[in-house]
Formats: C-alpha cells, sequence, structure tokens
C-alpha cells in the first residue's frame, strides 16, 4: 500500500429521479466517497449500487486489482490500445452495424487477469453488488453497512 491510500472511506449512496428531458422520471443512483461524488448511473433493471460501487473500485483500486493472481465474476481486464477492426467500422460507415459488433470485440479482446497488454481493469457492477465486493474483499478491503436506511458505508483495509 502506498503512503497516499487511506484505509478507510465513508460511501453514501443517494437516490433521486432525473428531470431531464432525455431520462425524466429515471432512477439516478449516486455514490459519494468521504463527501466527494465518485460515481454514478441511471435507469433500473440492474444493480445500480454495484455499478457506481465497481466504477468507483475500478478507479480508486487500479493498482491493486492489477495485483490479482485469481479471476473474479464481472471483473475483465483491456488493452488500452485496442481498436476495432478495420471490417467492423467499415460495417458502421455503411449503417450495417450500430455499435453492438465494436463493444462485443472489445469484451472478446478483454482478459479475465491482467498482462502486459490489458492494464485497464473494469468492473461490471451491474452484476450484483455481492460480486462486487468479493473483488473488494480480494484487494484487502472490507465494506460494512451502518446505515442501511439511509445509504451509509463504511469501507476500510482488513
Amino acid at each position: 500500500m502506498n503512503n497516499t491510500q487511506q484505509e478507510r472511506y465513508n460511501l453514501k449512496y443517494k437516490w433521486t429521479v432525473s428531470k431531464a428531458v432525455n431520462t425524466y422520471g429515471y432512477n439516478i443512483c449516486t455514490l459519494f466517497v468521504n463527501g466527494d461524488k465518485v460515481s454514478r448511473c441511471n435507469g433500473g433493471g440492474y444493480d445500480m449500487q454495484g455499478t457506481c460501487l465497481g466504477d468507483w473500485i475500478e478507479r480508486k483500486f487500479k493498482d491493486e486489482l492489477l495485483q490479482l493472481k485469481e479471476t473474479f465474476y464481472g471483473l475483465t481486464f483491456h488493452n488500452p490500445n485496442w481498436q476495432p477492426p478495420l471490417k467492423i467500422v467499415e460495417r458502421e460507415k455503411e449503417n450495417k452495424s450500430f455499435g453492438l459488433e465494436r463493444y462485443q470485440d472489445f469484451y472478446k479482446q478483454s482478459s479475465d487477469l491482467p498482462t502486459e497488454k490489458h492494464t485497464i481493469p473494469l468492473i461490471e457492477g451491474a452484476c450484483g453488488v455481492n460480486s462486487v465486493e468479493k473483488i473488494l474483499n480480494a484487494i484487502g478491503y472490507k465494506k460494512s453497512c451502518i446505515d442501511y436506511d439511509n445509504g451509509i458505508y463504511l469501507v476500510e483495509k482488513i
């Protein structure tokens, strides 16, 4: 652990409803860590708390994630120099592909473990907050509920 790394984080989830034109009425989940807004997502039908938590962990604990030697559900590692294949780019230019093939190739080219080439961790938190918490535990932290009704949690070094 480097000297600048904290050992305790206060997490608070805040729930609101969108008033924006294209997302009016959608749920919004925002994650605050130590009072700072660190992640948000909107919509529904997936684990929004897991998504926010995963987004924060993948950025905050990148170095720790890159040390993992076992696979975890929802965690993949990506090549920062990935480029879509030319055939996909051409299909997009011809309006025969609308992004799904690009998205599929991005994940097809990923790795379940970090490698010299795969150095960007991504956590798909929509797979569930419990899966994200397993990743958090693997890097030496645990999440504890302080006040469930108000969405307040503590993440601390084990």
